[in-house]
């Protein structure tokens, strides 16, 4: 039965029922005054108000029959946007991990069971074209390395070579760069594409993440020295994850060097580590060029270069932070980007704590 046909006959039913209460109460009435005529003539009849006999009959008969109707309306608005409700709820939590998940169907063949249909073979062929463009990506990353590694070891042999013309040199050196850059963006890309797929290898363990921060202090200072860059160590608790060393130490160094990148002269660069029972908190803010507001919600986007702080100037794919979020994601993590009253740029690292 169609949707329509339904709240048509609910409809109906409840446009009956009070229907009959009215027409019950305006026989009581009428067979009331002909019981007063019968007994009191006419005269009795008479004496009786008809505002008062209108009034009873709007009072018993047409309230009643006015709360069943508005009892009633609610009822089927109910069952009528519980299933457009459940519908919503399912694709709001549609997302590209979970396309394989079908939205639950009623099965009774109304105009909401064949929109639950139409979205499934939806997501059907969104999970189909997102594999594709996995697959695609994979294969292509792995079949552009073994080129990117003829060309790059016959560059670096150009450059050996005595008998290269020094102009020469300059130039193979300036294709050597580019080389070497292809070759990194072709690995993220392969890294992405399989942190979508699930298919990355991790050696799970129990991590000092304390340390690593220590360790990427270290980093930054001799990174940012060239740009008098300020960085400090505001408050490093001792934490310990559950998770891939190498990952998460790549993750760190991803967040250091986007900081790094993203600065001016004689800036700052503050790093915290906090811990409580629940979660880990690594905290890394930065002074430098602020975000575009209409960008902030798009800072993990993929090859996302959109403004002047991520210009040609800088150096990057802006891969990085996408890379960043995957691998916070598979130690169930988040990554938060924000800007502070103070203009300065903060990214927040959460992840679960350790159950002890």
């Amino acid at each position: 039965m169609t949707l329509r046909r339904r709240i048509l006959l609910h409809y109906a039913a409840t446009l009956s029922v009070s229907l009959i209460i009215v027409a019950f109460w305006s026989w009581f009435e009428f067979n009331e005054q002909q019981e007063v005529a019968q007994h009191g003539g006419v005269a009795a009849t008479l004496r009786q108000s008809p505002l008062v006999e209108t009034v009873e009959i709007i009072l018993y008969g047409g309230l009643p029959a006015l709360l069943l109707g508005i009892i009633g309306g609610s009822i089927l608005m109910r069952q009528v946007l519980r299933p457009i409700e459940e519908l919503t709820e399912a694709l709001e939590k549609t997302t590209a991990s979970n396309l394989a998940e079908p939205v639950a169907r009623s099965g009774n063949g109304d105009e909401l069971d064949r929109m639950s249909a139409v979205f499934n073979g939806m997501k059907e062929r969104l999970g189909a074209s997102f594999t594709q463009a996995r697959e695609f990506t994979l294969h292509a990353s792995h079949e552009l390395k073994t080129p990117l590694t003829i060309l790059h070891g016959t560059l670096e042999q150009m450059i050996a070579d005595n008998t290269t013309p020094t102009v020469h040199r300059e130039r193979i050196t300036s294709m050597l760069e580019e080389v070497q850059r292809l070759s990194v963006i072709v690995g993220q890309l392969a890294f992405l594409a399989k942190a979508d797929a699930g298919l990355l290898e991790a050696t799970h363990g129990t991590v000092a993440l304390h340390e690593l921060v220590r360790d990427l202090v270290e980093d930054l200072t001799l990174l940012s020295a060239a740009q008098n860059i300020t960085v400090t160590l505001a408050a490093c608790q001792p934490a310990e994850v559950t998770g891939d060393r190498m990952r998460l130490r790549q993750l760190l160094l991803i967040l250091g060097d986007n900081a790094v990148k993203h600065n001016h002269k004689n800036g700052s660069i503050v790093l915290g580590l906090y811990q409580d029972e629940k979660q880990i908190l690594f905290r890394i803010t930065n002074t430098g060029p602020v975000l575009p507001y209409e960008l902030r919600s798009r800072v993990f986007e993929r090859f996302l270069r959109g403004d002047a702080s991520h210009g040609s100037a800088i150096e990057g794919s802006g891969l990085g932070l996408s890379i960043a979020e995957s691998i916070a994601r598979s130690h169930h993590g988040s990554l938060i980007f924000e800007v502070l009253a103070d203009s300065r740029t903060q990214l927040t690292l959460s992840l679960p704590a350790d159950s002890k």
